[in-house]
């Protein structure tokens, strides 16, 4: 692709304007490609910078001004000329400096906590057993009693991977990464093992979260791709670009 090519398939990337098998090919040229991964990054900023200091009203105030001018562009003399140009170019100027000011607020600005609580949600428990009565881990987890799903969860010799699951959700709210990951690890390899897919892609994105927190960014990131690449996956309307770009920025400060 040639580079106005690539700008416009990034930005109808960015759009979600593209096929899903013209999407695909990019995701695969993104890949191999840095600079034009770079070239994706420096639209997200441009969007994003555009976005928070309201650029979009004063730029098309410009362009109507400029299209009432055009008429009556050939009559203008030559130092009329040189003005606009150098309207143009300050505006340009602008746009570049409050990007690269939004930029290194982003970078500066990013961190765990914040891109966690961002993303994060209590799970709940209806979406997952509402036909039978709840066991006695279901009734601590309903009442907020995460001390007791522990406690109760250290009883049992054979867990399920639904115990697991909200033990591992007790552990998140009091902010116990460790043993959080632990288990939502568990659950996946479980599954793994035995071709299920039980309560996996919850686990997925919550550990994803619980890797942000406890400051493993670096393993955090590939598992929110994935969640973002997979149009299927249950928690794919939860991750975007702008927010995989943010998480991407915490891992180079890191």
């Amino acid at each position: 692709m040639d580079n106005n090519n690539n700008k416009e398939k990034l930005v109808r990337y960015i759009d979600d304007e593209l096929s899903e098998d013209e999407a695909q090919v990019l995701m695969n040229e993104l890949e191999g490609n840095s600079s034009l991964q770079q070239e994706l990054n420096n639209l997200l900023l441009t969007r994003g910078a555009i976005k928070n200091y309201g650029l979009t009203q004063k730029v098309k105030g410009i362009h109507e001004t400029m299209m009432q001018e055009l008429p009556n562009a050939q009559l203008q003399t030559k130092a009329v000329v040189r003005s606009i140009s150098k309207s143009l170019i300050s505006i340009a100027a602008t746009i570049i400096l409050l990007v690269g000011l939004f930029g290194l607020y982003q970078y500066l600005s990013v961190s765990a906590g914040k891109l966690y609580e961002e993303k994060y949600f209590p799970y709940q428990i209806a979406t997952m057993r509402s036909s039978t009565a709840p066991t006695v881990i279901e009734s601590n987890y309903i009442e907020k009693k995460e001390d007791n799903v522990i406690a109760e969860f250290e009883k049992l010799p054979q867990p399920t991977i639904n115990d697991e699951f909200l033990t591992a959700q007790a552990y998140l709210q009091k902010a116990d990464y460790n043993n959080a990951i632990k288990l939502f690890n568990t659950i996946i390899q479980k599954n793994k093992a035995s071709n299920a897919t039980g309560l996996n892609e919850a686990a997925s994105y919550y550990l994803a979260l619980s890797y942000l927190s406890n400051k493993q960014t670096d393993k955090a990131l590939p598992i929110l791709e994935e969640i973002y690449n997979d149009k299927t996956h249950l928690y794919h309307n939860k991750v975007d670009r702008w927010y995989l770009f943010k998480v991407q920025l915490l891992n180079w400060k890191h």
